[in-house]
């Protein structure tokens, strides 16, 4: 019986075994993903679709033949992993197998770090906000930004991320946009208050190159369904044109 079958014993959660803690590794798992997002962008073979899914599924390929030829083999990255609410995320990254990262031990059926992208600009259509990265249409809950915000992805995680694909205008224009959107809310009180101007994404430390841009901001989350801790959202923009 499967009860019966000795638990295998955990590895180390780490690609090289020296990070040895929880915000080293989730450093290592989010320089993964900026470092390979222009690597899979480029690759001769890649389909030539510009839509969401066709994106999200050939970089989640990509990121797992990656990972493994790089002996990044700690985790896994799922496509579309089930949220709260039947709801799913567009990528997860799990561990694979069982992994200890600063004394608590993870197992393949934990999500380490949600993963939502989306493209910049949203495409037109009337059943979407024309903003999706932030929020979407009142009652839909399609923003990236929203989701984690409302507990709908990542209730439990402390930190997520955002794949932006920009595929028309700059970085910096896209940055005062989603600003100009976040603050907006923020003023109008929407969302019973929820929006505040501290929630405003501002760059990573170093400076962008031509190719992707870092940025991070801070959100408070309802409680419940999410616990008390704000989520902090990394943002990675990968210039797709």
């Amino acid at each position: 019986m499967i009860a019966d079958e000795p638990r295998p014993t955990p590895a180390v959660g780490t690609p090289d075994a020296t990070v040895l803690n929880a915000d080293a590794f989730h450093r290592e798992i989010v320089a993964f993903i900026g470092r390979e997002l222009p690597v899979w962008r480029d690759r001769p073979t890649r389909p030539p679709l510009t839509d969401e899914p066709n994106l999200n599924q050939t970089l989640c390929v990509h990121l797992n033949s990656a990972s493994r030829r790089q002996c990044f083999d700690a985790v896994q990255f799922l496509q579309e992993p089930l949220q709260s609410s039947a709801r799913r995320g567009d990528i997860g990254v799990m561990p694979l197998g069982l992994i200890v990262v600063e004394g608590r031990t993870y197992d393949d059926f934990e999500q380490l770090l949600p993963i939502e992208c989306k493209r910049l600009p949203t495409p037109p259509d009337n059943r979407r906000s024309d903003l999706e990265y932030v929020h979407g249409l009142p009652g839909h809950r399609t923003g990236a930004i929203e989701r984690f915000k409302h507990g709908l992805h990542g209730r439990s995680n402390r930190r997520a991320l955002i794949i932006g694909y920009v595929q028309t205008e700059s970085f910096q224009y896209w940055l005062s946009v989603i600003n100009a959107r976040l603050a907006l809310l923020a003023k109008n009180g929407t969302d019973g208050g929820h929006w505040n101007p501290a929630e405003l994404l501002s760059r990573a430390t170093g400076s962008p190159d031509t190719n992707v841009d870092k940025l991070i901001s801070t959100h408070g989350r309802l409680v419940p369904p999410c616990c008390s801790s704000p989520v902090e959202i990394e943002h990675i923009w990968l210039r797709m044109n």
